[in-house]
């Protein structure tokens, strides 16, 4: 007979955080063109990222208020990607990483689309450290325009994580073991 794992009550995890955007071409931009896309131009986004397939990087700095002098709490690595050839809808992958307080060093992976809502939603689909195992949502919305190049988005993470098992309490569970 095999033990099978007893499943444990999530933890649930509300965490809010502002990723400090730097658009365009100067030397403090944080956004930049990974990929020229093959195109079509999509006429509802601006040039220079309207092609088709323009595929975008990003490394953002995120502060635990919207002010951008605010204390740094971590960073937000990820892609995005023109994904639709007539409306302004972009394919988004990105990673949390905190970086101070009991978070320090585990990352919150999210993932789905940005169109041109007023308040965007997307899925948590892991985590590392803390966060390993999480599930849930992610509300982002435009908070502050400090520049026409420096925008902040407020992202309110709400999330599940599995409670971390013992490693008695692993071992007493695992598959491994068969009682015969």
């Amino acid at each position: 007979m095999v033990t099978s794992l007893v499943a444990n009550t999530p933890r649930p995890v509300r965490i809010t955080v502002y990723v400090q955007e730097y658009l365009g071409n100067g030397p403090e931009t944080t956004e930049k063109v990974l990929v020229r896309g093959p195109g079509p131009t999509n006429p509802s986004l601006w040039p220079p990222n309207n092609l088709f397939g323009d595929t975008l990087v990003m490394d953002n700095l995120v502060t635990e208020s919207p002010d951008n002098t605010s204390a740094p709490v971590g960073r937000v690595y990820g892609t995005y990607m023109v994904s639709s050839m007539s409306r302004p809808v972009h394919v988004v992958s990105f990673t949390l990483l905190l970086t101070t307080g009991p978070y320090n060093g585990s990352t919150i992976v999210m993932g789905g689309i940005d169109d041109s809502s007023a308040v965007l939603e997307h899925a948590v689909i892991g985590g590392t450290g803390a966060f390993r195992g999480a599930q849930g949502h992610v509300v982002g919305k435009l908070v502050k325009v400090h520049s026409p190049t420096h925008v902040v988005m407020e992202l309110d993470v709400y999330a599940s994580v599995p409670v971390p098992w013992t490693q008695a309490e692993e071992a007493s569970t695992s598959s491994l073991i068969i009682d015969h």
